[in-house]
């Protein structure tokens, strides 16, 4: 069986080759075929994942293979043919475009779907055509559960049986049924069609080679069944008050030149990118030019990134990652901000940023800090760069906590990954040195949390930022001068001191005056 990292390795390199033909398939107008050798021989694909996605207008092509996740999606406007099995997620987000899968697709096919057509000639899981928000969803052979779940808009046509809970939470659009239902969901309701609707459908069916008869039934949005709901609001509390930073041995003369760089890289590379500070900022776009001190520390973005910024990929910029990621120096898979991914499907996620980066770059996963232990093991299963773990929980537990579990998952993990902890308070740059004495690289947040007048405009906000990176940096020093330390390698554990009861039960930590953790943490 293959590993992760082999199936990685062939993903990663199919989509490198791809790219390097669209421009000339789109220019001569022929069509790419996959799968097959020079004399027409069958040379399928096997187990591939998060491959031809995002593919561009007017390109033509053919695949031959079974597949993995995440295939097809993102489709833009070519014409995709899979002659083969694909596994969960295909032909996801696609927002124009038309793909034919001939064999099985395994769950949430279509998922998030805009535009375009996408046509299944065989069977599909559950979820088909979940979240829907327009496009053509036709399936030949039999459907699973909950089909058009969360729809939107859109249609979906089912020339088949279907299972249970058809059009489940559905709050627009359409799904036709020419077979048989086994029941309706929650928040839809089903009628017989009408005779001018079977016309207009079967005028769209038409040139695809499907016909619907009198017997389909229509499935749309019950209006007076509410099933929506809110998620709850996550949060932290306390930031990191009730700790201290403690100097270890003799303070450093204030002529020492201390290092607070650090380097991100992908295991088994030679190079990777080069932090200048202990903190990095979140931006909603890249930032423009200021002073070094912005120049040379990277950004987490979700647009625009400059060459050294990450990429934040979330379900909002899916469609446009392979411009932007082909332009960055690095990606952050924010796992939380897509519905309910498996692993599976984070495999595919991270074939597909390591295909579009250029070679070597980083790639990290982002989630919270209630599920960091899944978070630690499938960024070292993966073989990434490493984790970024978001402080805030359900029910906002202390920031403090998040230390020593962040700890106890990573000391399970043998590699040696890069691990950041995301705050949702702008940290100062104590705050950012106990997170590296504890035992993390390094601390990420959005600049400008609570600050009165937060900058507008990409130049305010670059040279704002720039005074901050400044600031950050000179205070770092004097604490580390301070501490004795003359780089962000020596801070340990034992540079930190809870200064409450509360701080060190929460914590773990040394207690002032005590200088030993409580028995509760040492007790084995």
């Amino acid at each position: 069986m293959e590993s992760r990292a082999d199936i990685t390795q062939k993903s990663v390199r199919l989509t490198r080759d791809v790219a390097k033909m669209l421009d000339q398939a789109i220019q001569l107008d022929r069509a790419l075929k996959i799968g097959w050798g020079r004399d027409g021989d069958e040379r399928p694909k096997k187990g591939e994942t998060g491959v031809m996605t995002h593919l561009p207008a007017k390109l033509k092509m053919r695949l031959l293979g079974d597949l993995g996740d995440l295939v097809g999606s993102a489709n833009q406007g070519a014409l995709l043919q899979i002659e083969g099995r694909t596994g969960d997620l295909a032909a996801a987000f696609q927002s124009e475009g038309k793909t034919i899968i001939e064999k099985g697709v395994g769950d949430r096919v279509a998922l998030g779907m805009s535009g375009g057509t996408v046509i299944v000639r065989d069977d599909v899981g559950v979820d088909s055509g979940e979240s829907m928000s327009g496009g053509l969803l036709i399936v030949r052979g039999l459907a699973g559960e909950r089909i058009g779940s969360g729809m939107i808009d859109g249609t979906i046509v089912a020339l088949s049986n279907v299972d249970s809970e058809a059009g489940s939470g559905m709050i627009g659009g359409r799904i036709i049924v020419d077979g048989k239902v086994r029941s309706i969901g929650k928040g839809a309701q089903s009628r017989d069609i009408e005779a001018e609707e079977l016309v207009e459908l079967n005028d769209i069916l038409e040139p695809h080679g499907f016909k619907l008869t009198m017997d389909a039934t229509v499935i749309e949005a019950d209006s007076d069944e509410h099933v929506g709901a809110e998620p709850p609001e996550i949060s932290s509390k306390g930031r990191f008050n009730g700790l201290r930073l403690c100097p270890h041995g003799s303070s450093l003369a204030p002529s020492s030149v201390v290092d607070l760089s650090s380097e991100i890289s992908m295991p088994g590379t030679s190079s990777g990118s080069s932090l200048r500070n202990i903190w990095i900022p979140q931006l909603q776009k890249g930032p423009s030019k200021a002073g070094s001190a912005l120049e040379g520390q990277p950004c987490i973005v979700d647009s625009s990134p400059r060459e050294n910024d990450y990429l934040r990929i979330h379900q909002e910029n899916y469609l446009n990652l392979r411009e932007e990621l082909s332009e960055s120096g690095g990606a952050v898979i924010d796992i939380s901000s897509f519905p309910h991914l498996n692993e599976a499907t984070i495999h595919a996620l991270a074939a597909i940023a390591i295909g579009f980066l250029p070679e070597d770059s980083p790639v990290l996963l982002m989630d919270d800090v209630d599920r960091v232990e899944k978070l630690l093991r499938m960024t070292t299963e993966l073989s990434l760069a490493g984790a970024i773990v978001d402080v805030r929980t359900i029910g906002s537990a202390p920031a403090i906590c998040s230390l020593p579990t962040v700890g106890m998952a990573r000391s399970k993990q043998k590699s040696q990954i890069s691990v950041f902890l995301k705050t949702d308070w702008t940290p100062s740059p104590s705050e950012a040195l106990m997170s590296i004495a504890a035992g993390l690289n390094g601390i990420v947040s959005e600049p400008f949390i609570g600050d009165e007048s937060p900058p507008t405009g990409v130049k305010k906000i670059a040279t704002e930022l720039d005074v901050k990176l400044s600031s950050m940096e000179d205070h770092a020093r004097g604490w580390m001068q301070a501490l004795g330390v003359l780089s962000i390698d020596s801070l340990q554990r034992h540079h930190l001191r809870a200064t409450s009861h509360e701080a060190a039960v929460l914590s773990g930590l040394r207690l002032d005056g005590v200088r030993q953790p409580l028995p509760m943490w040492s007790r084995r």
